[in-house]
């Protein structure tokens, strides 16, 4: 799976961030703090502002992998007294920037779970087919989620026999995809 920044704002790209808030994305630099936790973004960016001045910013990490889909994932950048941004938290393959989606309507509430939104970036079957089976899923492990939770318990034997047909579904597709 190759989901990163997307290269560019191309009008696919503008596209998905407008269904998610109406703020204009904008790519931020990534450069991880010593002691920062990879995803832990809203305490990296909070810790962060509390040692160096600023604020933290809420919003959206925006993913793609290209002709398959899109994803925002509820995301913390630090704002520096100066107004720059600076993505302080490490991210999954060591990207030198990510796309930010600001979105005030989404601060962070450690008793508010948020899901990563997906979208289709093309037509194909299988990719739709996947995103519905990622809700299908997600809908499942949410009712399992509590609060400063950092895993999820083990699933009940019902929930488990409801997941592992999905979770094969979404691996063939996986491999059918990628």
């Amino acid at each position: 799976m190759i989901l990163g920044p997307p290269e560019q704002l191309d009008s696919a790209t503008l596209a998905f961030c407008a269904t998610i808030a109406p703020e204009p994305p904008l790519y931020v630099p990534v450069r991880p703090a010593a002691a920062a936790k990879p995803a832990y973004c809203f305490e990296n960016s909070e810790t962060y502002a509390e040692a160096n001045g600023g604020e933290a910013v809420y919003g959206w990490a925006i993913w793609r992998w290209p002709g398959r889909w899109f994803e925002a994932e509820h995301h913390a950048v630090w704002r520096s007294p100066e107004g720059e941004l600076l993505d302080v938290t490490p991210q999954a393959g060591d990207p030198v920037r990510v796309l930010f989606l600001p979105d005030p309507s989404a601060p962070y509430d450690p008793t508010t779970f948020r899901p990563n939104i997906m979208a289709p970036d093309g037509h194909e079957t299988l990719v739709r087919e996947y995103i519905a089976l990622v809700a299908q899923r997600g809908a499942i492990t949410r009712t399992y989620w509590e609060p400063g939770m950092d895993v999820l318990p083990l699933f009940s034997p019902e929930d488990q026999a409801r997941i592992a047909p999905l979770d094969a579904r979404m691996a063939e597709i996986r491999a059918a995809i990628g």
